[in-house]
């Protein structure tokens, strides 16, 4: 693409300034979602309308925080170009395997190759097994294993299996029994002092319906062989250092983990490492790298991080690196081919386009041209929400060297400041960098999107600061629905306060402005009040805490403001005392 970035310079500006949307819905449901695991993706279909109203067809589109190229692949599908880029190499793989497509076909052959000549047969050496039912003994290839932690009682000593205390149907309960000496303990103070193999969902060699039930003798002791084997090919063995944010959060201590390696059980370890190898002997760079883009969220799904689920839906957690108490341990070989047929659903709706994607920090564009791009749409880190080069290192060390996360645009709580820890101070001059080359590389008369949330006011005060001091003026504010909710969005339903909904806020670069003042109350509540009182008398998601978080603060940015002392905490205090509330919902 440097072509069209040459080409770009000094021909007449491709920028636009259409009516914004005041808000946007999208789906996690289609391809886009399905295709890769990331902690946060703006649905495309939810950008779209932003990059129509702010360039014309063939216009260039820039996002130096581009995470998992959805930008790209929103300009893409609206006709125009895109310039993608971020810090981590991980996000780099995602976003050119998001935006270039691929033949489906040549990508199934290279499946059927694989199977052909030696995953097949590797998939039965490694996950043959059998289980006890009340019609007999069934064989077959296992699809998941659940591994249960064990536990020492604290009174006497006895060894608790977790899968055996607990129903496994039901939420896991906070208290266990020893059988015993029959003592009641809180399994959240206890260490686990082993993981054993408790459950084996297989498809049978018969053929029919997936069939459950407990391991026979020979099944364990296959398990044990294997247990005991040595990775013989190349997996990352990258440091997971016990500074990291996510390390500490997710106390990784308890389980033993020094580096990447240590995320993975020895039988998905043999196979991962396997199937990277032969993925790498493929010829053809594009299906190789297409393969190893399946292979990545295979590795995700293949940590100790993935969850037992009794109702289905077996996924580790997004946006941290917990290893749950029961874990389900997947068949690699069919997640794999799994991943690989979403990649190529993605790739038959994918249209060819035009996208230049590179590694480099948001603070430093060199390789766009001042007043290149017609348009930027960009969704940076959301202060200490997500912790990208944390979550993402499992599956982004198989790339090679992961984030450096000492260059990551973040707020720090548990990492120390002497350990590399940023302060709300040190991520509002990064943003700051950022911003001035968001502004350097726009067009005079060009637009920069800024996709944004967050429950603390002093963070919020922080992104504002830092686009004042960038020289950003701002123009609109929009509400924007994700559709489905991540694991964090669904907190604020049960008492924990984290906003779903974001702001997409629209600068001018070429417009001065007046500073902010700080004062957000009397805003706020004008903005809710007529908000709620244009809603029918019926309950509605837009009636709910989050959803009049972000009309309340998108009313004070609006207004030029800031929302200083307008934390989701104190909204909730201010909404519970000014407004009528039933339930999950609020009336004017």
């Amino acid at each position: 693409m440097e072509s069209a970035r040459q080409q770009q310079v000094g021909l007449p500006s491709l920028a636009a300034h259409r009516p914004l949307p005041p808000s946007v819905t999208g789906s996690k449901g289609g391809p886009w979602y399905t295709s890769h695991t990331y902690p946060t993706k703006v649905p495309p279909e939810a950008i779209e309308p932003f990059i129509e109203a702010s360039t014309a067809p063939g216009g260039l589109v820039a996002d130096p925080f581009c995470g998992s190229g959805m930008t790209g692949v929103a300009a893409v599908l609206a006709g125009r170009r895109a310039a993608l880029s971020d810090l981590s190499p991980g996000a780099v793989h995602l976003a050119r395997n998001h935006t270039r497509r691929v033949s489906p076909e040549q990508l199934s052959d290279a499946v059927a190759e694989l199977d052909r000549s030696w995953m097949r047969r590797t998939e039965r050496d490694l996950y043959w097994s059998s289980v006890d039912t009340d019609d007999g003994v069934v064989q077959g290839l296992a699809r998941h294993t659940v591994w249960s932690e064990v536990y020492e009682c604290p009174m006497c000593a006895s060894e608790i299996v977790l899968w055996d205390a607990t129903e496994p149907d039901r939420p896991l309960p906070r208290d266990i029994r020893c059988d015993g000496c029959r003592w009641w303990f809180d399994r959240r103070g206890g260490v686990p002092i082993a993981s054993v193999p408790r459950w084996i969902t297989l498809a049978p060699v018969s053929g029919g319906k997936l069939v459950h039930g407990d391991p026979t003798v020979e099944a364990l002791n296959r398990i044990d062989k294997i247990g005991r084997r040595r990775v013989t090919r190349w997996m990352p063995t990258a440091p997971i250092d016990s500074s990291r944010e996510m390390y500490i959060r997710s106390a990784l201590h308890l389980r033993g983990v020094q580096t990447v390696a240590d995320m993975f059980a020895r039988r998905p370890a043999i196979a991962l490492s396997r199937l990277w190898h032969r993925i790498g002997q493929v010829d053809d760079v594009a299906v190789r790298e297409a393969l190893q883009f399946a292979f990545t969220n295979t590795a995700w799904h293949a940590s100790r991080m993935r969850r037992y689920n009794a109702k289905g839906g077996q996924r580790p957690l997004t946006g941290t690196l917990f290893i749950p108490q029961l874990i389900s341990e997947p068949n690699v070989f069919e997640v794999f081919r799994h991943q690989v047929r979403q990649v190529c659903r993605l790739y038959d709706v994918l249209p060819d386009g035009e996208v230049d994607v590179n590694q480099a920090s948001a603070t430093d564009l060199r390789w766009l041209a001042d007043n290149s791009v017609d348009y930027v749409f960009t969704d940076p880190p959301f202060g200490n929400n997500i912790h990208y080069a944390d979550c993402n290192i499992v599956w982004e060390a198989w790339l090679g060297d992961p984030t450096d996360n000492d260059q990551e645009i973040v707020v720090n709580k548990s990492r120390r400041v002497e350990d590399g820890g940023k302060t709300v101070g040190d991520y509002q001059r990064l943003l700051t960098d950022s911003f001035r080359e968001a502004k350097r590389v726009v067009v005079k008369d060009g637009r920069v999107s800024v996709v944004f949330h967050n429950s603390d006011d002093a963070v919020w005060s922080a992104l504002l600061d830092a686009v004042e001091d960038a020289g950003l003026r701002q123009a609109e504010v929009s509400i924007l629905d994700k559709g489905q909710r991540s694991q964090k969005g669904y907190k604020v339903r049960r008492g924990e306060l984290v906003p779903f909904y974001d702001l997409v806020m629209t600068f001018d670069v070429a417009k001065k402005g007046t500073p902010r003042l700080n004062g957000a109350g009397d805003i706020a509540v004008d903005a809710v009040t007529a908000h709620l009182e244009s809603l029918e008398r019926s309950t509605s998601p837009q009636r709910q805490l989050d959803y009049l978080y972000s009309v309340a603060v998108s009313a004070v940015i609006g207004g030029g403001a800031k929302p200083v002392g307008l934390s989701l905490r104190a909204f909730e205090q201010l909404c519970n005392n000014r407004f009528e509330r039933v339930g999950s919902a609020y009336y004017a």
